[in-house]
């Protein structure tokens, strides 16, 4: 899983200059602290009873001082900086597949479509087992993936294992890496006759263009197009001008998307749309959740305040911080926060106050009591301190734990595999369904494997088990306690059956993504999804539409 520091990161164009020191009182404190830290660091090296690894030792002073900041804050050394280039650019030389770590060996997850990899036959669920002669087992996803990058044209190997354990296939492979950009839209299509739907996964250098194609086509491709989502959920941010790039495809020309305050002037920046906008009528819905952050969160905000469009689903994250970064000695890189944002009401949406922390060191989260009210462009009250409030209110959509067990023991993953191996070809995302046979089939597919779980209730009860021996009161429940135990145990052989619908629905949206990639995993998901279900409701529904943008509180 990537850093958070690198996920939640750079929502600023990348500046680059020098900081002069503050005079006075600042400057004599940081040399002469300075200086102490020269001294103490040259004499552990020199006297230390055993012998110390002064690159490490500076690695961890480093990271300790940046610890006091901000998880945004960071050291990237010389081996990090180009995996910072590509999680902020998005552009690398690769072979187009994401993996992850299972027993021991990394799988492909995902292919992307008309890239290296999928030209020369790599397939989603095959194991990787040597990459340019290096074993793998054992080795991070971090090592795998250094691995994998490289320069553009340069030539990679792969020894690859596919089918099931008892039937396993050898390939070898060899490709040329090509310079690779991560989509920043997945999907973009029509949800209903009459609604599209755009699907923007980061903010990376081409998202606005991107996005501002997505919108164009579908618009003149359908011209009774009434209304337009944009999804947000779980996209971490990117770029600043993208974001507000991104806003002047809706809204009209020289309108402030974000200001950036720090406390040193050169970071004090204004930032407006500079063209001439798509269509400034068309009602949007955007979906955010939990996990839409930074940029994401300039883009939603910026909607709300000049009452733009409706946004649904969950509040924001709340990364209202901007982060520069600033090349160092010997190719190293600083990753520093200099600002916060403002969107255009003038609030900051800044969750976290980094500046104050608690007594046992978290951090601490801004109270209610003290975020204060903006208003809108038609008066409608928002709030700063807590991520964007999305104007309708979502619950998060929950997997049942059946479901969510056989997903995370890869079952779902498996049976997908198999699957695929099995069926040449499948119909449209749109359309395709599993049948009972099928369900049948993965039943048998998991039937002595291991998908136990625990429940929420069980887990309470056992706790409850814990408190009721300690007190002495448990031989007087146990009866009681041994029978509701065996009816939760009956109960939950039934889920495979009492979420049918649901494991369907989970395994369709596995399968479709071997087949048609990650439009038609977005596609067919769209198909069962509460949130673009109610955008589409609303964006149907103009007069509830147009209530939610001039109800005042």
């Amino acid at each position: 899983m990537k850093n958070k520091a690198i996920k939640y990161g750079i929502i600023g164009s990348v500046l680059l200059g020098s900081l002069a020191f503050t005079a006075g009182d600042n400057y004599f404190e940081l040399s002469k602290n300075i200086d102490v830290f020269s001294s103490l660091y040259k004499d552990v090296n020199t006297y230390y009873v055993d012998e110390v690894e002064p690159s490490k030792l500076m690695r961890n002073c480093i990271d300790g001082m940046l610890k006091e900041l901000d998880p945004f804050t960071n050291y990237f050394s010389q081996s990090q900086v180009e995996t910072a280039r590509i999680q902020q650019g998005g552009k690398f030389g690769g072979i187009g597949i994401e993996i992850e770590i299972v027993n021991s060996y990394p799988v492909v997850t995902s292919v992307w479509e008309a890239q290296p990899a999928d030209k020369a036959g790599v397939r989603t669920g095959d194991i990787i087992k040597t990459i340019d002669g290096n074993d793998t087992k054992g080795r991070s996803k971090e090592e795998i993936e250094k691995f994998l990058v490289g320069q553009p044209k340069s030539a990679i190997s792969l020894q690859l294992e596919r089918g099931t354990n008892t039937q396993p296939t050898q390939l070898s492979l060899n490709l040329s890496r090509e310079e690779i950009q991560e989509t920043s839209v997945p999907f973009y299509g029509m949800v209903t006759p009459e609604v599209g739907c755009i699907k923007l996964k980061i903010f990376n250098e081409n998202a606005g263009a991107d996005v501002k194609h997505a919108f164009d086509s579908l618009k003149t491709a359908n011209p009774g197009m009434k209304g337009i989502i944009l999804d947000l959920r779980d996209n971490p941010g990117g770029l600043l001008h993208e974001a507000v790039n991104i806003v002047n495809i809706f809204v009209e020309k020289n309108q402030l998307v974000v200001t950036t305050k720090g406390k040193v002037d050169e970071w004090n920046k204004a930032f407006s749309t500079l063209n001439e906008p798509s269509d400034t009528k068309m009602p949007v819905v955007v979906i955010t959740n939990s996990s839409s952050a930074s940029a994401s969160e300039i883009v939603s905000g910026t909607f709300q305040d000049y009452d733009r469009g409706v946004i649904i689903g969950q509040k924001t994250y709340g990364k209202g911080l901007v982060q520069v970064t600033k090349p160092l000695s010997y190719n190293t890189v600083l990753k520093v926060t200099t600002a916060k944002y403002y969107i255009p009401s003038g609030r900051c949406i800044q969750a976290l106050n980094y500046a104050e922390k608690n007594a046992d060191g978290s951090v601490k989260r801004i109270p209610d009591s003290l975020k204060v009210a903006f208003k809108t462009k038609n008066g409608r009250p928002v709030w700063d301190g807590g991520g964007v409030d999305p104007d309708v209110t979502l619950a998060k959509p929950e997997y049942s734990k059946i479901s969510e067990t056989l997903f995370t023991k890869h079952f779902i993953f498996d049976f997908a595999s198999q699957y695929y191996a099995a069926h040449p070809t499948i119909a449209d995302p749109a359309k395709f369904k599993l049948t009972d046979a099928d369900f049948e089939n993965f039943l048998a597919f998991i039937k002595g494997k291991d998908y136990s779980y625990s429940t929420d209730t069980e887990t309470k009860l056992d706790k409850l088990k814990e408190i009721a021996t300690d007190e002495k009161y448990f031989d007087a429940m146990q009866a009681e306690y041994d029978l509701i135990k065996k009816k939760i145990a009956a109960d939950k052989e039934k889920d495979l059956v009492k979420h049918k619908a649901e494991i369907i629905s989970v395994l369709e949206n596995e399968i479709v993504g071997r087949y048609y990639y990650a439009y038609g995993k977005v596609k067919k998901k769209y198909q069962n999804d509460p949130e673009v279900a109610k955008a589409i409701e609303l964006i149907n529904n103009p007069t509830e539409y147009n209530a939610i943008l001039t109800a005042k509180k």
